[in-house]
Formats: C-alpha cells, sequence, structure tokens
C-alpha cells in the first residue's frame, strides 16, 4: 500500500547529455534528509515561502568522493507547493554517475526510489490536479507530434475539471440545505429549525449546476477527439518496398514522399484513417529498417532507423512489409502481437504473390487495399479499449447530469405547489456529487488510483 507521506527520490530529468540534471525528493523528514544529504546556511521551514537554497554536498558523506560540490536546491517546505507537502529538487551538472550517487545516498538516508508517476500522484491527492490534468503529464511526456503536445497542454491547463469541482461544491451545498431541513424537522425549538428551502431559487441552482455539467461534458467529448487517443498502426520493412506507396494508397492522398532512391523515408509520417467499424486510428509510415542501414554509421541513418524501431516497438498493430521480389519468407520484426503481414509491388510479380497468410498489394493496381483496411479494422476493433482520463470523467458527468435531473424534476413539483419529498431530492444530489468525486479526486479507488499513474515516468 502506498502512502502520500513517504520520503521518496527520483531523477526528474531524462540521462543524456545536458546541462543540469535534477533529482526530486518528496516526503514527511524531507527538512532532515536535506540537512544530512547537504550542508546550506539555512533551510526553509515548514509554512514559509518556497525558495533556491544554494548548498554543497555534506562532507561527511558525498563531499568525500565528489569533494564540495555547490549544487542548487528549490525547496518548497509545504504545505503549500505543487504536491501540497514537502518537495526538493536538486540541481546538479548533467553527470549520470553523480545523479545516481546522490539518489543512492537519499535512499541510504530513508529516502526509497519513487514509482512511476508518483509525483503526479501527490498533485493529485492534494488537490493540486484533477484527473485529466494528472493523466496530461502522461500526454505531456509522451507526445510524438506538435498537435498530440497541444491538446495535452490543453488538458494540463485544467478547465473542465476545475469546473466539475465547483459544481460538486455547489450539489453539495444544496444537499446540506436538504439534509438539514430533514434531520431537524422534529426540532421544537424554533431557533434550531433551518427555514425550508425556497424552491424557486433552489431549482434555478440546480439549473446552473447541470448547464455547467454540459458545458464541461462538451469539452471533454472534444478533447477525447484528439489524435493521440488513436491507435497506432505502423507499416514497417527494408527499405525502397514501397511502404510509402502503400501507405498513400491506404489513406486516399500523397500524404508521404516517394522516390525511386533508397532511404527517402527518414522520419515518421502518420495519417488519422477512418474507420469502416467506428473506431479510427493513426496509419504511421517509417524509415526502412535493415542490416545495410545498421552498418552504415551514417548518423542521419541511424537516427532514423532508431525512430523506427522505437515506433515499432510502441505499435497497437505492426504491418510488417516485404516486397514481392523477396519470396515467402516473413520478416522478422519485433513488435506487438497484433501484426498483420503484407506483400507490396506484386504487379511487379512475373507469377502473382501467394504468400499463405500474407495480404497481397499492389499500389499502382489499388490490389489488396481495401483488403489490408478491413483488416486492419477488425485488428483495431480487438484492442481493449483505452480508458483515457476524457472518458472517466465524461461518464461521471453523464451519471452526474442525470442526477441533477431527477433532482430538479422533483423540486419542480414543489414549485408547482404539489408538495416534495426531500429524500428523493438528497439522494439525487448525494448520487450526483458522488459521481463526480470519483474524477476530481476526492473520492477514489487505490486500484484505480495505481494503473493511472503508474502509467507515468519515474520522477514525474
Amino acid at each position: 500500500m502506498w502512502s502520500a507521506s513517504e520520503l521518496i527520490v527520483a531523477p526528474a530529468t531524462v540521462p543524456g547529455a545536458g546541462a543540469r540534471a535534477v533529482v526530486r525528493l518528496a516526503g514527511d523528514g524531507l527538512g532532515e534528509l536535506l540537512q544530512s544529504l547537504l550542508t546550506a546556511t539555512a533551510w526553509p521551514r515548514h509554512g514559509e515561502r518556497p525558495r533556491v537554497v544554494r548548498a554543497t554536498l555534506a562532507a561527511d558523506g558525498l563531499g568525500r568522493d565528489w569533494g564540495q560540490l555547490p549544487v542548487e536546491v528549490l525547496v518548497w517546505p509545504g504545505p503549500a507547493g505543487p504536491i501540497g507537502g514537502p518537495l526538493a529538487e536538486v540541481q546538479l551538472p548533467a553527470s549520470a554517475p553523480l545523479v545516481d550517487a546522490v539518489i543512492a545516498e537519499a535512499c541510504r538516508l530513508g529516502a526509497r526510489l519513487a514509482r512511476g508517476g508518483e509525483f503526479t500522484l501527490r498533485a493529485f491527492l492534494a488537490g493540486r490536479l484533477d484527473l485529466v490534468q494528472a493523466e496530461a503529464v502522461l500526454g505531456v511526456v509522451d507526445a510524438r507530434t506538435p498537435a498530440e503536445l497541444t491538446v495535452a497542454l490543453d488538458r494540463l491547463g485544467g478547465g473542465a475539471g476545475a469546473t466539475l469541482a465547483r459544481v460538486r461544491d455547489d450539489l453539495l451545498d444544496l444537499l446540506a440545505d436538504i439534509e438539514a431541513s430533514i434531520d431537524f424537522a422534529d426540532e421544537t425549538t424554533p431557533d434550531a429549525v433551518p427555514a425550508q428551502p425556497a424552491w424557486r431559487p433552489f431549482a434555478t441552482r440546480l439549473d446552473g449546476c447541470q448547464d455547467a455539467i454540459t458545458r464541461a461534458a462538451a469539452t471533454l467529448a472534444g478533447r477525447d477527439a484528439a489524435a493521440g487517443d488513436l491507435p497506432r498502426v505502423v507499416l514497417i520493412g527494408r527499405p525502397n518496398i514501397g511502404k510509402s506507396s502503400l501507405f498513400n494508397a491506404a489513406v486516399g492522398r500523397d500524404a508521404a514522399l516517394i522516390a525511386d532512391e533508397s532511404g527517402t523515408t527518414r522520419d515518421s509520417i502518420e495519417v488519422r484513417v477512418p474507420s469502416g467499424l467506428g473506431r479510427d486510428w493513426l496509419l504511421v509510415d517509417l524509415a526502412g529498417v535493415d542490416a545495410a542501414v545498421a552498418a552504415s554509421g551514417d548518423p542521419i541513418d541511424m537516427a532514423a532507423r532508431a525512430r523506427a524501431v522505437d515506433e515499432a516497438s510502441r505499435a497497437d498493430v505492426l504491418v510488417a512489409c516485404r516486397d514481392a521480389s523477396d519470396g515467402p519468407a516473413a520478416p522478422a520484426i519485433e513488435g506487438p502481437s497484433h501484426r498483420i503481414d503484407v506483400v507490396t509491388r506484386c504487379d511487379r510479380a512475373a507469377a502473382g504473390c501467394d504468400f499463405a497468410t500474407a495480404i497481397a498489394t499492389s499500389a499502382v493496381a489499388g490490389q489488396g487495399i481495401a483488403e489490408l483496411k478491413a483488416a486492419i479494422d477488425a485488428a483495431v476493433a480487438g484492442l481493449p479499449a483505452p480508458v483515457s482520463a476524457t472518458l472517466r470523467m465524461r461518464v461521471a458527468a453523464t451519471a452526474a447530469s442525470t442526477a441533477v435531473a431527477q433532482a430538479r424534476q422533483a423540486v419542480e413539483e414543489a414549485v408547482a405547489g404539489r408538495g416534495i419529498d426531500e429524500a428523493v431530492v438528497a439522494g439525487s444530489l448525494r448520487a450526483a456529487a458522488e459521481s463526480l468525486a470519483e474524477v476530481t479526486g476526492a473520492a477514489i479507488g487505490t486500484d484505480l488510483l495505481d494503473r493511472i499513474f503508474s502509467r507515468h515516468c519515474i520522477g514525474k
């Protein structure tokens, strides 16, 4: 079982060349840990404003091996700050051995290595982020195109989550009025009896809540249509076998550059393809991958190959391409379990293309294109449905909207003078508030939290 107060540590910057690296620490006892890890004139105390502290590695600790190395530490002593508790970011020279040494020393002094997404989880539990913003952190990290980054940053900026949090507060205020009138209905002391709610203003407040939920749901629906949420279908194979021509034929336009020279495609190209089964997907064209590219030594070729291998490893569906002249042996390509084998340029094969389960295609003749897209549609339809934060919030908003409508209908009876059952109104308001609590952070199961935040990088 995780705890939001345990001392944790993790690198917050990716390894590699750079000027600075950051090690992030958080949890109860952070002040004592910093005093043992580093030497400084003074550290901010609980309740003080965050500030940058200039320090050196402790002489009786890391300083023995690394010397009196100066570092800067940005300290939030709590309770204010990004995660609602003590947090520090130690800024170091970008030396992998040094970063590892600082983390190891912090662990020796009582911290543990943070799990993926644990810092973001703490921000969520402290109310600094709503669920959509928390998942947007992962979207920013994973963004592969400017459009995906724009969508992720938009989510990170908040809006819908904050709106639903305010609606929940309003619903709880209304619920308190109703429950007070129920609880004290039998009291005989006049001053102890709350006045019955004025039903017409009460109805107006419910209408305001309903309007806000409707607007938030519309915003979330638009966000969930982002390309970053679509399954990725990746074309991969050796260079110059007609993958880009096949890509253009599948998307119905000349999206990829085509030339007879090998290695024309250097970076990935992706286009959204409408599905005949209702779940659209992204078709991705990559640079060719083969042993010759790996052995060429050309840095651009090597970078393109590395990008292609990375994309293939993250594909939801892999379309493994081989040329009609290659023969029936399927290429040995690592990727997801959903794989479709394709033979390209069958119009050039003298005896046609009959390679067992592979789909024979020709971008020139249009052969096999419809069959390939149908196979991709079927593979995508069989993928597990993603449950994004926006989808969870949309479901919660729909449930809350239904409950508010039920409460509004009961209040309308009172406005019309036909009496009211306060218990019905209270039950509906409680149901609406509980639905919103699941996505605003007020109430959510620990198992679901672990699934959501474990997908983030360590140190985020």
